[in-house]
């Protein structure tokens, strides 16, 4: 709040002049000293208002400065030192906005204790000497926390966007965002196959007595939000955000977990239930495992006799190779071991059954 408040001032300050016009708009009319036109009684209520606002806003600011320290704030350094207690060597951190995770990363490197990195829409970042922080690639981010060298991964909804984080195996959301299905796209960064813990920890914090924590809960006990995000309770999820937005400006704060709980109750009784029209004991058949393993495709595209005509295959390195085929303009980056896939998926192509390239080059 504190950071958003300066950046608003900072902005009304920069931009004084541009608003409120020069002493080259006066008149030079010395018989018009005692008239004042619309424009200038509309120039003195703007100053008027820019006086009112920066004063509001040195108020708001002096009263967050005498503020007693953060209370999620200390609940985030205890449920880091438990999850490091329980086995958990790194761990992800949500955030809604950019400003709170660097005052988080501020906070947490002056407490010490944790190696810290950051990713958001600026991109990673890791920190330097001086207190600075350093940018660095997506790739590069990727690798360094697949690596280990950081404890603690602080970031923004950026990161619940292609980076998978499998060899994690716990996330806090420090910020709980008002739609529940944006939960979900955070927790499958570390939920997912190849997942190296056997229990994957997820620990969602709330300021109590909030509308935020009402909602989730009201889920949560309700309808087993976690387990019924998709499907037919996706389009009753993503009305939340209006109608906790609405709540909280119009203060009505009072009963809207029951009532949201209450409409998705409504609706699940009308609507159609696709799954409740099968047969509940319907079973998968045993099928039989693939013949394919990655460990032959690597093979086969290692030998150039194995190739469609005119396809020709350059070995990079291990279970790398760059593939180019008639009628394509440059060669493509390809790989047969998932995990360097994944540690390099911008520059990347997984070579497997299915896959586009994968059509076009198998004899």
């Amino acid at each position: 709040m504190a950071e958003t408040l300066r950046k608003r001032l900072d902005a009304f300050t920069d931009g004084t002049e541009d608003l409120f016009g020069n002493e080259e708009d006066t008149s030079d009319d010395e018989t018009l000293d005692h008239i004042q036109d619309v424009d200038e009684v509309k120039d003195l209520e703007l100053r008027a208002l820019a006086a009112e606002e920066r004063a509001e806003i040195g108020r708001l600011l002096d009263a967050v400065e005498v503020l007693p320290p953060d209370s999620k704030l200390a609940a985030l350094m205890g449920s880091l030192d438990s999850l490091r207690e329980s086995g958990y060597k790194q761990v992800m951190v949500f955030t809604q906005y950019t400003d709170t995770m660097d005052f988080l990363r501020g906070q947490l490197l002056a407490a010490g204790g944790a190696r810290l990195m950051c990713y958001s829409g600026r991109g990673g970042e890791v920190p330097s000497a001086g207190g600075t922080w350093r940018r660095i690639s997506r790739e590069d981010a990727k690798r360094r926390f697949r690596e280990g060298e950081a404890e603690v991964l602080l970031c923004t909804d950026a990161a619940a966007e292609g980076l998978n984080f499998q060899f994690c195996g716990a996330l806090v959301n420090y910020d709980m965002p008002w739609n529940p299905m944006r939960v979900e796209q955070r927790i499958g960064r570390i939920d997912r196959l190849g997942q190296a813990h056997r229990r994957v920890r997820i620990i969602n914090l709330h300021y109590e007595d909030t509308v935020e924590t009402d909602v989730y809960r009201a889920l949560r006990g309700r309808i087993r939000l976690f387990e019924s995000v998709v499907g037919r309770l996706q389009p009753i999820l993503s009305r939340l955000p209006r109608a906790i937005g609405d709540a909280v400006l119009k203060g009505e704060r009072r009963g809207l977990g029951e009532a949201v709980a209450a409409g998705i109750e409504e609706d699940e009784n009308v609507a159609f239930d696709m799954d409740g029209s099968l047969d509940d004991n319907i079973e998968m058949p045993e099928r039989p495992s693939s013949p394919l393993t990655m460990d032959y495709l690597d093979q086969v595209l290692a030998t150039p006799e194995l190739m469609a005509p005119g396809v020709k295959v350059r070995r990079l390195g291990k279970n790398e190779y760059a593939v180019l085929a008639p009628g394509m303009p440059a060669e493509v980056r390809v790989a047969t071991d998932p995990a360097f896939y994944d540690a390099h998926a911008d520059s990347v192509e997984f070579w497997s059954p299915g896959g586009v390239l994968f059509e076009r080059v198998r004899p």
